[in-house]
């Protein structure tokens, strides 16, 4: 193939949204000649090559539009550190079988516990598993709901978020609610109970969303639909990162993550 028509396949490989194809297509060549490649092998030399780049831009997607809020991973997570967390469920977990059967996971521990990471951490391994994640704060979940009530575009809003198939609920209790805020998060679980796996973490019990959220008959009905078929990891007993943890004067733990 002479440098003309390389230059045409490549100007027509991107015309065909095969960029890195197009890119890699001279190299190609010069490999499939010196390890004398037949045309199948070099077909899917280069076809890998294009799947492989699209796999990446796809999970850089997918993680951009999560909105995890910093590097927390299994990769920087210390499985040893929190004697009170059950590592052989968590890794289970890990597993992501709850995410494909739409179930929820409840994460109960004191502030600085690491439930935000374990929660986040989920959330990545779904992402690098292909599924489809979303990342929020109840507070400014709340507040996007309850925005939405103005120009009443909720249900599609609602609709929207049915469509990931996780959604993780950060920091259920530390809220300045309104009156509208628990109806709000009903209407969202129970369009989403049978379509999109959840993750709640909370610093407060089961007994007190009631009154952080300020209305108990409602959330008594979202308690209820998130207790089917749940997960718990409860933490809540356990050390804080924070205060007790690698970082702190007085431990001599080999790791640290931050809550």
């Amino acid at each position: 193939m002479n440098e003309n028509l390389s230059d045409q396949v490549q100007k027509k490989l991107r015309k065909l949204y095969l960029k890195d194809m197009a890119q890699y297509l001279e190299q190609a060549l010069a490999k499939a000649q010196k390890n004398q490649s037949g045309h199948l092998a070099f077909l899917a030399d280069i076809v890998d090559v294009q799947m492989e780049a699209r796999k990446h831009r796809s999970l850089e997607k997918r993680l951009k539009t999560a909105d995890f809020p910093r590097n927390m991973t299994f990769d920087n997570f210390d499985f040893n550190f929190q004697p009170s967390l059950n590592v052989e469920h968590l890794k289970d977990l890990m597993e992501l079988s709850f995410v494909d059967r739409k179930q929820p996971l409840l994460i109960f521990g004191k502030t600085g516990t690491g439930k935000t990471h374990i929660a986040s951490a989920l959330g990545d391994q779904a992402c690098r598993a292909g599924y489809k994640v979303r990342f929020f704060s109840l507070q400014k979940l709340l507040a996007m709901l309850y925005t939405s009530l103005a120009d009443e575009s909720t249900d599609e809003m609602v609709a929207g978020l049915s469509r990931f198939d996780l959604l993780i609920i950060d920091n259920v209790g530390g809220i300045r609610t309104k009156p509208e805020y628990p109806s709000l998060l009903l209407d969202l679980i129970s369009v989403c109970q049978d379509d999109t796996a959840f993750i709640a973490t909370s610093s407060i019990s089961l007994e007190d969303w009631g009154t952080a959220l300020g209305d108990p008959v409602v959330t008594h009905a979202i308690i209820d639909r998130l207790m089917h078929n749940v997960h718990i990891i409860n933490i809540r007993d356990g050390l804080s990162y924070r205060t007790e943890g690698p970082n702190t004067t007085n431990t001599t733990h080999p790791q640290s993550i931050p809550q």
